[in-house]
């Protein structure tokens, strides 16, 4: 029986994924990308535009698939069985308890990618007045270094060079077992045939002196690090629940910049329309995004949760204000990357390749720069340097710009 699986989400979600898409295989299902008798939602519901697009998909393949099966946190939201009769929901939980009995523990690959997801915290205790993450994921609930490791040096030997450690709360890390995100990177730097790792998207209270210098000594650690936060305004950062003022931020902004001797990258998420979010908020937020000089800043509106404190609020922001601001705020985004990926001009840096996209080959920088290579060299999954000379835009998005490489790595 042939099962195909869909994605939405975060990249906890896609390593969640993955372990289902081993978990199936290991009970004798074929994974198809094409024909298939069981098609798996894996669902979101961060944003409300996420929880649409899960259920157009869900009505969709309820008139195609042979079985329809729901899963993630949508499901964990809402009773979904209510509202498609047809489909099955199964939770995450049961998903990895049957992946467990098993004796399914790790991941020994990551279809489709060449940088591999690996999760190794989930669930988050937060709390922050918008969100419902806690509520579908639960308390901070951490791997054991162990079997990371063992993880991870099965995916390296599987011709995985970069791991990308991923977790809800990612620097909650070990709050639970008495490990630290500290130990795991220590380890992480004994695996002899990883290239190089990076840092999903951690809190900035999480970024300690000490987890910060533990960074500084690791030759494996890609320098760019993605630190959410969501309002450049100490009033709405206060109303959502967050724990830290901007100037506070800023501060870790500058004192990564101070410390690290590589070229460093921040990207960052951006809440637009927060409940009473003002024109001078939103100003500041405007403001905080020049200054910090973000490569990359995820832009998206305010969803309403019922089951969060936002909930209660009532100073709404209009549709058409929140439209016009996330606007601008995009395009003060782009500006601002423009400005950081000029300063990468006619630098050497090593990229991690990853597919061909419109004649060129595509890879990230160390600095999570995107960048396309004309070769005529095979390049898929192979680490080179190169020397960008221009940028060259594709599509909607541009890109540090190779007519060869300097040096083929690996």
């Amino acid at each position: 029986m042939k099962i195909r699986i869909f994605t939405f989400g975060c990249k906890v979600n896609q390593y969640d994924s993955q372990m289902f898409i081993e978990l199936f295989s290991k009970q004798g299902y074929e994974i198809s990308s094409d024909d298939y008798d069981v098609a798996l939602v894996n669902t979101c519901c961060v944003t409300k535009k996420a929880e649409k697009e899960a259920r157009m998909l869900i009505r969709k393949l309820s008139r195609r698939a042979k079985e329809v099966w729901v899963t993630g946190c949508l499901a964990e939201k809402v009773n979904m069985s209510n509202e498609f009769h047809g489909a099955k929901i199964l939770s995450r939980d049961s998903l990895y308890k049957k992946a467990h009995e098993l004796g399914i523990h790790t991941i020994e690959k990551f279809q489709g990618h060449t940088r591999v997801f690996v999760k190794i915290v989930d669930g988050c205790e937060n709390f922050c007045n918008y969100c419902i993450v806690p509520f579908v994921r639960g308390r901070v609930r951490s791997r054991r270094i162990s079997e990371i490791i063992q993880e991870v040096k099965v995916l390296v030997e599987n011709s995985y060079k970069e791991i990308v450690l991923t977790g809800i709360d990612l620097g909650s890390f070990g709050k639970d077992t008495g490990e630290t995100l500290i130990d795991l990177i220590g380890h992480l730097n004994q695996v002899k045939k990883l290239a190089r790792f990076r840092l999903s998207s951690i809190e900035m209270f999480h970024l300690s002196d000490t987890l910060i210098k533990e960074l500084l000594l690791s030759d494996k650690f890609c320098p760019s690090f993605h630190i959410p936060l969501q309002s450049g305004s100490d009033r709405i950062l206060s109303s959502m629940g967050r724990s830290y003022s901007f100037s506070g931020y800023f501060n870790i902004i500058k004192k990564l910049r101070e410390s690290f001797v590589k070229d460093i990258t921040f990207t960052t998420d951006i809440m637009i329309g927060f409940p009473g979010e003002t024109e001078t908020d939103f100003e500041k937020t405007i403001e905080a995004i020049f200054r910090c000089e973000f490569l990359k800043v995820h832009v998206f509106p305010f969803s309403l949760h019922s089951e969060t404190k936002a909930a209660l609020l009532l100073e709404r922001v209009p549709a058409q204000v929140v439209k016009e601001r996330l606007q601008k705020a995009i395009s003060v985004a782009e500006e601002v990357s423009m400005g950081v990926k000029k300063k990468f001009l006619r630098k050497r840096c090593n990229v991690l390749v990853e597919e061909k996209l419109d004649n060129f080959w595509f890879g990230y920088s160390e600095n999570y720069i995107p960048v396309v290579i004309s070769s005529t060299q095979h390049l898929a999954g192979k680490m080179v340097t190169i020397c960008p000379a221009e940028i060259k835009k594709i599509g909607n998005t541009t890109y540090l710009f190779a007519t060869n490489c300097a040096d083929l790595l690996l």
